[in-house]
């Protein structure tokens, strides 16, 4: 008897045949037949092949059904659209100068046009940047200055379009797919040019009436945007036969980061009358901050978490979402914790902590797109407080053992694996708010950089890094935000290291909880001292230089408090020091928490990897 069911575990070309084949031979009609030399076998391979076509057509048609499996940039959009979320656009690199003009002719206020145009060149290229608002320069003489004006990386274009009462849905498309979409103004021009209106942009429908002049960007298909009216119920719907003219920028993106020099190419000595003999411009802020468009995964981490804040910020977590979601392009990370845990408690305000991208502070100009930003999402004004990370580097001094009888690799061999190691440990476990330095851990991936290695004795110390000003009488309040260790049967004469150390690496094996680096030191009393380098005894922080043999204090400078891990130094005269001055300082327990807006790195300059060999 014919069996009539056909097994079909696998949909790749090969399975789908043999499937067939197998199936065949166990019809009557097909029994007899050479399936390798007849013409059936070209009809067998038309068939596998039209199966397997259609099978991957349903499976990627399936796939772009839900967020998390779609392929298509397009699919991706069109879910997150659903959760009302707008993927970032192309973002315009951002730079802020101080603009000096020497002029005649010219009364009264002075006026720098929106669209002005700068040029700047990197690396990339020459790029074209302009104001993004008009701005009004006051003076009682012939100079004019403008000390924080901001530039945008783009020149304007403009799309028109002519409403049609009778398209049901109609697109009014932005043909451009770089557009900088924080950049869109639109113009609604009625009754023959006679009334000319701009509307505003809007990104929920609370408040909205339905003479609310008003517009929505949302996502289009092929990388645009489009730009949607009310409907007459919420927000005013465009009448017929009306015009919608769409301004907006086009930008390249970061391609125009890190330019630090600019020429103004426009002449605003007709636009205001008069004559601009000369001018200077003084670069405050180089320019950064440019991306382009959000990336599909990108879209499909933020757009969930951005409808989780169901359009308000309460709690942390709605913050955070906020912000990515609007900044991605420019803010890396984000932690939010309450006001009264800053130093100076402010009670009823969120502390907000955003480590950047590039650099290691966000900009002014960014920060204060952030609170006005959030400013629609609570209910309460002035509530936020925007802080900037605090890096605390983690010293390392690492011995390993590893067993020469199971590799062949050198000393060298081996210390290279286990910088490598540690490399990977820090960008997988470090360098983000809220990630604690586990000692535990790290041991254990260092004795994993090899089967070879069976062991290692690893110490760590929390740095801080100051640079104080020279010369100058410089104080310093530093919170680590962890418990010191602090040893009081020590004495502190037999633990401060000697001149003759070569590297800093010897500071981490030092008993003493607060150590700093070597510096030249000008004493209260005047005298000038190379090698000085700061100490603490009983919670007293002092200054000290090697004489010989002996170890003399110079003076008193500051406190430490074990505690809580607050280190205050009051008025250090330092005369010379190389790049930085590092406190080393010795942590409770080991481990290391990086709490509120700290952020914890390892250097590797400061890890030091010594390598012996045994033989088990």
């Amino acid at each position: 008897m014919a069996n009539s069911s056909l097994t079909l575990s696998s949909i790749d070309f090969d399975t789908l045949k043999t499937n067939f084949k197998e199936f065949l031979k166990t019809q009557s009609v097909f029994k007899d037949f050479d399936y390798e030399g007849s013409n059936i076998n070209t009809l067998l391979d038309v068939m596998s092949y039209n199966s397997y076509l259609n099978s991957f057509y349903l499976n990627m048609a399936a796939s772009e059904m839900f967020l998390d499996s779609a392929q298509q940039y397009d699919s991706i959009v069109s879910h997150a659209k659903e959760l009302n979320y707008i993927p970032r656009s192309a973002t315009s690199s951002s730079a802020n100068v101080t603009l000096t003009m020497e002029t005649s002719g010219i009364t009264g206020a002075m006026s720098v046009p929106k669209g002005t145009r700068f040029s700047g060149t990197n690396s990339n290229g020459v790029f074209v940047y302009t104001t993004n608002e008009a701005q009004s320069i006051t003076s009682g003489n012939t100079t004019y200055a403008l000390s924080d004006l901001t530039i945008k990386e783009g020149d304007y274009l403009s799309d028109t379009y002519v409403v049609d009462g009778d398209i049901e849905r109609q697109q009014f498309l932005i043909n451009t797919v770089d557009v900088d979409t924080s950049s869109i103004t639109v113009h609604l021009i009625e009754n023959n040019g006679a009334s000319n209106t701009e509307y505003t942009k809007k990104e929920t429908l609370f408040g909205l009436g339905s003479d609310s002049e008003v517009f929505f960007v949302q996502a289009s298909q092929n990388n645009l945007y489009e730009i949607v009216f009310g409907d007459g119920t919420f927000g005013k719907k465009p009448t017929n036969g009306s015009t919608v003219l769409i301004n907006y920028r086009v930008s390249t993106g970061a391609d125009a980061d890190g330019i630090n020099i600019f020429t103004l190419l426009d002449d605003l000595g007709p636009t205001n009358s008069g004559v601009v003999s000369s001018y200077q411009l003084t670069v405050n802020q180089n320019s950064g901050g440019g991306s382009a468009q959000e990336d599909a995964e990108s879209i499909r981490f933020a757009a969930p978490r951005y409808f989780a804040t169901q359009q308000r910020a309460v709690t942390n977590d709605d913050y955070s979402s906020l912000v990515l979601a609007e900044f991605s392009d420019t803010i890396d990370d984000v932690n939010v914790y309450g006001g009264q845990e800053l130093e100076t408690k402010l009670y009823g305000r969120v502390a907000i902590a955003l480590n950047p991208i590039y650099g290691e502070i966000v900009p002014d100009y960014i920060k204060t797109d952030v609170k006005k930003y959030l400013e629609d999402y609570i209910a309460l004004p002035n509530r936020v407080v925007l802080t900037d990370p605090e890096y605390i580097y983690c010293s390392l001094k690492v011995a390993a053992e590893y067993d020469i009888k199971v590799t062949d690799k050198s000393h060298a061999d081996i210390a290279s694996l286990i910088s490598s190691k540690i490399s990977a440990f820090t960008k997988s476990n470090l360098e983000k708010f809220g990630k604690d330095l586990r000692m535990s851990k790290l041991v254990c991936d260092i004795d994993a950089a090899d089967s070879s290695v069976t062991s290692n004795f690893t110490i760590n110390r929390a740095i801080k890094r100051i640079a104080p000003l020279l010369n100058v009488n410089t104080t310093f309040d530093i919170q680590i935000g962890n418990a010191f260790d602090y040893d009081q049967t020590r004495f502190i004469t037999s633990e401060l290291h000697s001149s003759s150390h070569s590297s800093d690496f010897d500071l981490i094996s030092s008993h003493a909880t607060v150590l700093s680096s070597f510096f030249t030191y000008t004493s209260k009393a005047g005298g000038s001292y190379q090698l000085a380098f700061i100490e603490d005894d009983d919670g007293v922080l002092g200054v000290y230089y090697n004489s010989g043999s002996d170890v003399i204090k110079i003076d008193d400078i500051g406190t430490v408090d074990y505690t809580t891990g607050r280190i205050t130094i009051n008025d250090l005269n330092v005369s010379s020091y190389t790049d930085y001055i590092s406190l080393y300082c010795r942590i409770l327990g080991g481990d290391i928490r990086a709490s509120q807006n700290k952020i914890l790195v390892i250097d590797p300059a400061d890890v030091s990897i010594t390598v012996t060999e045994t033989r088990i």
